[in-house]
């Protein structure tokens, strides 16, 4: 069994919920002493993709303590709505992660409803979740480039990134696959990107760029989740666990490296990439819908998105949700990433943050 993190007030483990938070280890908060000094890096932080604040302590150069400031808190109504209703809102908590969202909400709601959701549909949403998983982690990589001022390789890789987009888009009629999901109902055709995964490759080979990586941010921890915990050497992953997808039919290969490192968790979003286009060959979809009895009850989703284990827990009552509560993978990554950063120096901070995949947008979000 292992420790996920927390979903509302119960602890999601690989093997369901248990009762109260996750137990972690205590940080213990030491004074550094003569000069050392605290500054804010943020909130609106040049260089990143999202505002966030972080509170540093450092004698000069290597950053002694690190804590992250929120700010950027939002409450998104979805108790006592009906069930499509509230899918809206849930796909739009994190545009990059909208299949994640919507499809582990609905696999909570199905649970709630004891329904029976066809091979078809099942299918449709792991295409989903493989063409998410391949845009975020092209989107990684770029970001690590765009980090290291390699600007040329970096424009290629969004112009990947755009090439997996327009795919989404004629697949599943957006680019962000908003409205590709309903309950009882997919609406996604069957296409697989034109990607040139060997140029990606090459850059990987620059002396420079893994001198920047190796040994930056290294974390191994047994409680972490998705490429941080695959490029420890754990052989975590969602979609291994999960009775509710079939990746078993179709051999799935979960790659890791065992450093823990900013240069790890690159190699390993990488050899994603690749698996996924693997699958998505594979896989034949199209829109299919099915059944649902509204009905009481309460049920919880789970899926591998591209950062990590993301889950809901649903109670329906009446039609309507009762209450709902969310852990995003990001609520886990920031943690680790805190946990790592301690001993590197300042300019190795965007190079460690962009690594891990963390998305603001989804970490501060409260469920009301």
């Amino acid at each position: 069994m292992r420790i996920i993190g927390d979903l509302g007030p119960y602890c999601l483990t690989s093997e369901g919920l248990r009762e109260g938070p996750c137990a972690r280890e205590v940080e213990e908060h030491r004074d550094l002493g003569y000069g050392s000094f605290n500054f804010l890096y943020g909130p609106s932080a040049g260089g990143l993709l999202e505002s966030v604040g972080f509170e540093i302590a450092t004698y000069g150069e290597s950053i002694e303590r690190i804590g992250h400031v929120p700010y950027k808190g939002r409450q998104i109504k979805i108790t006592q709505l009906p069930v499509e209703e509230a899918l809206i809102r849930v796909e739009r908590i994190n545009g990059a992660f909208a299949a994640s969202h919507s499809i582990s909400f609905l696999q909570a709601v199905e649970k709630a409803f004891e329904a029976e959701v066809p091979y078809e549909v099942t299918v449709s949403r792991m295409a989903q979740l493989e063409l998410e998983r391949i845009r975020n982690n092209l989107f990684v990589i770029q970001r690590v480039l765009e980090s290291a001022s390699f600007l040329v390789p970096s424009y290629l890789l969004l112009q990947q990134v755009e090439e997996v987009n327009r795919t989404i888009a004629r697949s599943c009629g957006h680019r962000y696959f908003f409205g590709a999901n309903y309950p009882g109902r997919v609406e996604c055709e069957h296409e697989v990107p034109s990607l040139k995964i060997g140029d990606v490759e090459k850059i990987l080979e620059n002396r420079i760029f893994i001198d920047r990586l190796q040994g930056n941010g290294v974390i191994k921890e047994d409680n972490s989740i998705g490429p941080a915990a695959r490029a420890s050497g754990f052989r975590y992953d969602a979609r291994l666990d999960s009775d509710l997808f079939v990746y078993r039919d179709f051999d799935l290969k979960v790659p890791t490296q065992d450093h823990g490192d900013a240069f790890s968790r690159i190699l390993v979003r990488l050899e994603e990439i690749k698996e996924s286009l693997r699958i998505l060959q594979e896989l034949r979809v199209k829109p299919h819908t099915f059944p649902m009895r509204v009905r009481d009850g309460e049920g919880i989703g789970r899926v591998e998105s591209p950062s990590g284990d993301l889950a809901y827990l649903v109670r329906i009552r009446n039609g309507r949700i009762e209450r709902a509560f969310l852990l995003a993978p990001s609520s886990v990554n920031m943690r680790l990433f805190l946990r790592s950063m301690p001993g590197n120096i300042f300019t190795d901070f965007p190079f460690n943050w962009e690594s891990f995949g963390i998305w603001i947008s989804e970490l501060e979000v409260d469920l009301k």
